[in-house]
């Protein structure tokens, strides 16, 4: 059974503090922990700074370096699969149309697939059990929404929004605060303008005061 980044998106008692996520996650803490999040960046900071080496060293051997094995990632079966038309089952990323039943077609999912020149034919996975839909795929689902509002709209509400919902926010101040610092990054000047309308600081109608439902 594919889990992929599923086990990531678990709720804040998964992620209540190091030891928690160690418990869960085992040693590292899981991939977002403090521990290994820093040693991903570092990892990635290593092998950024070989590139550079080997690029500006006219004497180095790209193929030494960088020895042309075959990657863990499926793009280039997946290429060689289309292109060559040696047929294998892969993992895809694809709109479902009807993949998992009870998720919309225009959700994108990752599900296995028949993969040949005749193109990706996903896997009919049929429904979900109850439990894993009401509490992974649909809030799921309702985060993809709240994240493509906030950038259709450019309203910055929408964006504090996201981050109210998010189980690590642990303050309004603090969210407002991660907003200010993102989009005051020299490389996210066109987000910053993007994210000018709407009111920066207010907090999104029905988060910051109890919400009341009335009856017809």
């Amino acid at each position: 059974m594919p889990i992929g980044d599923t086990v990531r998106i678990t709720g804040w008692r998964y992620h209540l503090d190091l030891e928690a996520k160690k418990q869960w996650y085992g040693w590292l803490g899981g991939f977002d922990s403090e521990i290994g999040w820093a040693r991903y960046l570092e990892r990635l900071s290593d092998r950024v700074d070989r590139i550079f080496r080997v690029a500006a060293d006219p004497s180095a051997r790209v193929t030494e370096a960088f020895p042309p094995v075959p990657t863990s990632e499926q793009q280039v079966p997946i290429i060689d699969a289309l292109v060559n038309n040696h047929p294998g089952e892969l993992q895809v990323n694809v709109p479902n149309r009807g993949a998992i039943a009870g998720i919309p077609d225009d959700v994108v999912v990752e599900v296995p697939a028949g993969i040949s020149g005749w193109g990706v034919r996903p896997t009919q996975v049929g429904a979900l059990p109850r439990r894993i839909v009401l509490h992974t795929i649909l809030p799921k689902i309702l985060e993809m929404e709240r994240n493509l509002e906030a950038f259709l709209t450019g309203d910055r509400r929408m964006l504090l929004s996201v981050l109210l919902w998010d189980y690590r926010t642990r303050s309004v101040e603090q969210a407002e605060a991660e907003i200010e610092a993102i989009l005051a990054q020299p490389h996210n000047r066109d987000m910053a303008e993007h994210f000018q309308r709407g009111e920066p600081n207010a907090v999104p109608r029905g988060l910051g005061d109890p919400l009341v439902l009335t009856g017809p």
